[in-house]
């Protein structure tokens, strides 16, 4: 991570777990249940006391937790232990902080310190879902949806601002559904792949199978509203093998991040004719290292069952 800053949300990890807490809060579960499913997202920080984000883990829950009015014995007890044992500060000192901005963190730790010390051992009631968001994809469900120029239908725009008469596909785009995951149990999250060209008409099962490659993987979340909207159909659903999209797209993590900050697969759907960025992912001793993909894949390799 690397001391970046002095305040606790300066680095990415904080940041992406406030998403979490915020997500978390909508969900219908008791505060025990909350801080056990936020532990099960980030297990070696919530866990390991050497790892480097363990201390902000449990200071950013604390954090979180008592400006919304929830409280956990477990969250506030961590987040003053690891305060004033200095937990916290030996940390920042081994990433490479310097002696004045540890002064100024500890600082702001000490205003977390009061607040967590006169918070109420009684949370106060919050709003929660009622159900949780339905799938929309199924896992090997390849799907077609309208193009102009390669740009689908912005699901964001109201029906005032957008008028569909106006707008005149002139192709499809396809995507193949190659894993989903549910976070907190309430939110979904998707693994896709999009069709390297946009077709002038649907293709059948025959071109689906065998001729069609796709790209490499997009991650995020999709609603009912905007299935419908992008008008969304399903042509098929194919039994994809696990291992081989394993093979074929290595080192899937979960979409975790796009799930609790809804972000919205329509916004990698569009069919682009430029060159794939290369991705990256990070190995057990923190190096970044580039992905090296085989040949992009039909579905009839991802069955298992070309040639």
């Amino acid at each position: 991570m690397g001391a970046w800053g002095t305040g606790l949300y300066a680095g990415d990890f904080a940041l992406d777990l406030r998403a979490s807490v915020s997500a978390v809060s909508r969900v219908p579960l008791d505060e025990d249940e909350m801080v056990t499913a936020l532990c099960n997202t980030e297990k070696a920080a919530a866990a390991n006391p050497t790892d480097e984000d363990h201390a902000i883990f449990w200071l950013v829950l604390a954090d979180q937790f008592e400006k919304r009015g929830i409280f956990s014995a477990r969250v506030h007890d961590m987040a003053l232990a690891i305060i004033d044992n200095g937990t916290d500060a030996a940390m920042m000192q081994q990433l490479g902080m310097k002696p004045p901005d540890l002064r100024k963190r500890a600082a702001k730790l000490a205003e977390l310190r009061e607040r967590l010390v006169a918070q109420p051992a009684l949370s106060k009631p919050r709003k929660t879902m009622k159900a949780p968001v339905p799938y929309v994809f199924e896992v090997g469900g390849v799907y077609a949806y309208p193009t102009l120029a390669g740009e689908v239908i912005n699901p964001y725009l109201s029906a005032k601002r957008f008028d569909r008469s106006a707008w005149h596909a002139d192709g499809f785009g396809l995507m193949l559904v190659i894993g989903r995951g549910s976070v907190f149990g309430y939110l979904p999250w998707y693994h896709a792949v999009v069709s390297r060209q946009a077709f002038a008409a649907i293709p059948d099962r025959a071109a689906l199978l065998g001729e069609n490659r796709w790209s490499l993987p997009q991650y995020g979340t999709c609603n009912p509203a905007h299935f419908r909207k992008m008008e969304i159909q399903e042509l098929a659903v194919f039994p994809i093998d696990p291992e081989r999209v394993a093979y074929f797209f290595p080192h899937l993590a979960p979409g975790t991040v796009h799930a609790v900050s809804d972000i919205s697969i329509a916004n990698d759907m569009e069919i682009k004719s430029r060159p794939e960025p290369g991705h990256h992912w990070r190995r057990p001793d923190g190096k970044m290292e580039r992905i090296a993909y085989p040949p992009r894949p039909t579905i009839a390799e991802l069955m298992g069952s070309a040639g």
